[in-house]
């Protein structure tokens, strides 16, 4: 496998190709492109769930409270970003700073969890803030580079836009109406009001929002995608690559700078799989979807 890029001995931050992160709404697949990453030789981090989610993302911006307060300003975040950045590829301790944005950090998730249901509270973020400190051991030199995967990811496009110069961003994105009707609605009640959508509390109401969400919370992303060019951004709808992985697969690489072997490339050939919840909204109700979201759907690639 050939890269473009080679680790520098000091893995001093700022100075590797990157970061290379995955994000978009929850279960729209992102699990498949962070496994194309490792089998890419990419560092996506020490501390993963079972969804391959970057656990120390997680817990540095994924508190409510705190981001609605900072979602707007780009020191903030960047902070943040300074943190997750040191956490991953540098070999040395962190900042002080970086010690008193932890605490803050752990506190309150500790205090408020991640999500409606106050997962992560109590002794949860204790132990992802062990893991930070007595896993950094910086990014391996035989890396191509180094990333993260957590879906809410895209919330910070335009921070890391600043933060990082030569970063790489990859939205996955599969057929909303398929996603409205998922059980994993947790962007919607943690960030909806950020696009102008609150959370129902009538059951019955939430495929509906949960599309209108998907609309507009992808709407913003590409939009950014398309002003800061190809060079850090690609779109990858999930469906299509599960249809057509050669092609899909080939269109990640080559965004990445990166020559796999004829070997790893069917390895990586053989990961896109469809989802069993592909075409489910075709058995439901879908008759609140106005005609705008259905030009912004089939613009995206799906249909009705």
């Amino acid at each position: 496998m050939k890269s473009k890029h080679k680790v520098p001995a000091n893995n001093l931050p700022n100075t590797l190709p990157g970061p290379i992160v995955i994000g978009g709404v929850g279960g729209s697949g992102t699990r498949v492109l962070a496994e194309i990453l490792r089998s890419l030789d990419i560092f996506i981090g020490n501390d993963l769930n079972e969804s391959l989610d970057n656990l120390t993302y997680t817990l540095l911006f994924k508190r409510r409270r705190w981001f609605y307060r900072h979602c707007k300003s780009n020191a903030e975040l960047s902070r943040g970003l300074g943190v997750l950045e040191r956490t991953m590829i540098s070999a040395g301790k962190l900042k002080v700073p970086d010690f008193l944005f932890l605490a803050r950090a752990v506190l309150e998730m500790s205090a408020y969890g991640n999500n409606a249901e106050r997962s992560g509270n109590g002794l949860w973020p204790f132990g992802r803030a062990f893991r930070m400190i007595s896993l950094q051991k910086g990014i391996k030199p035989d890396c191509h580079g180094w990333g993260w995967k957590e879906p809410n990811s895209h919330l910070l496009i335009e921070a890391m836009i600043t933060h990082f110069p030569s970063f790489k961003y990859i939205h996955c994105i599969r057929h909303g109406l398929d996603m409205a009707f998922s059980a994993n609605q947790q962007q919607l009640f943690n960030w909806g009001p950020l696009f102008g959508i609150m959370p129902p509390t009538d059951p019955v109401r939430i495929p509906e929002a949960s599309f209108r969400y998907w609309v507009e919370s992808n709407r913003k992303a590409i939009a950014l995608g398309e002003k800061i060019g190809g060079k850090h951004f690609l779109t990858v709808n999930f469906d299509d690559l599960c249809q057509n992985p050669r092609n899909g697969i080939q269109k990640i690489v080559d965004f990445l700078g990166i020559e796999p072997d004829s070997s790893l490339m069917g390895q990586l050939i053989s990961l896109p799989r469809p989802a069993a919840s592909t075409g489910r909204h075709k058995d439901r109700d879908i008759s609140w979807v106005n005609s705008e979201d259905v030009a912004f759907l089939e613009s995206m690639g799906f249909s009705l």
